[in-house]
């Protein structure tokens, strides 16, 4: 009787399992790759962004073309290349848009309206209901490489942030190319000593 308790459910096991044929090959599981937003590039100007000048031609026509922008470096390294300039704010007071480098004074940006500043310098998308969009906080990077002894590029690196009545501020909206644009006019114009054709 006890060989009969243990035989019953080895009988049992055996009855129930089955042989599977062989399945397909197995793969091993493989982890979707997540994927990040792609990097902000920047925008290739209209105008050539290469001048047939040395380093330190193209380098004093940069910096004279800031000035020209009313826009200050912040940091400087020539041996790099690598011009920083102040974070900005721009706004609108009595009419005439404003680049200062505080935080924008909350009586003065009240009235302050930049919908069509934004529509120009990037490439802003009015249709969303975020409300009134009051100053942007802009930064821009500009490096100059030099690829031989009279050819150097300038890449510059833009940023804007629009600030809304509604959400306060957004995430960087893309560049439109038209403050690079203007800058490398103003290199050429420097480099050449005679005004450029305007658009």
């Amino acid at each position: 009787m006890k060989r009969l308790v243990f035989l019953i459910p080895v009988i049992f096991i055996i009855s129930c399992s089955t042989v599977f044929p062989p399945s397909r090959e197995v793969r091993p599981y493989r982890v979707p790759e997540t994927r990040r937003p792609p990097k902000q590039k920047t925008v290739e100007p209209a105008v050539g962004n290469v001048f047939n000048a040395s380093f330190n031609d193209v380098w004093s026509a940069t910096l004279d073309g800031l000035k020209w922008m009313k826009w200050a470096p912040a940091f400087t390294d020539e041996l790099e290349g690598t011009i920083r300039l102040k974070e900005a704010y721009v706004y609108r007071n009595s009419g005439k848009l404003l680049r200062i480098y505080n935080w924008p004074p909350s009586q003065e940006t009240a009235q302050s309206n930049i919908d069509d500043y934004l529509l120009k310098v990037s490439d802003y998308n009015p249709g969303f209901n975020l409300g009134r969009p009051v100053f942007t906080q802009e930064s821009m990077i500009v490096r100059l490489g030099g690829l031989s002894e009279s050819k150097v590029k300038v890449d510059i690196d833009y940023e804007i942030r629009p600030y809304f009545t509604s959400i306060g501020f957004t995430d960087a909206v893309k560049s439109s190319g038209y403050i690079e644009s203007l800058l490398l006019e103003r290199i050429r114009e420097n480099l050449s000593g005679r005004p450029q054709a305007r658009r």
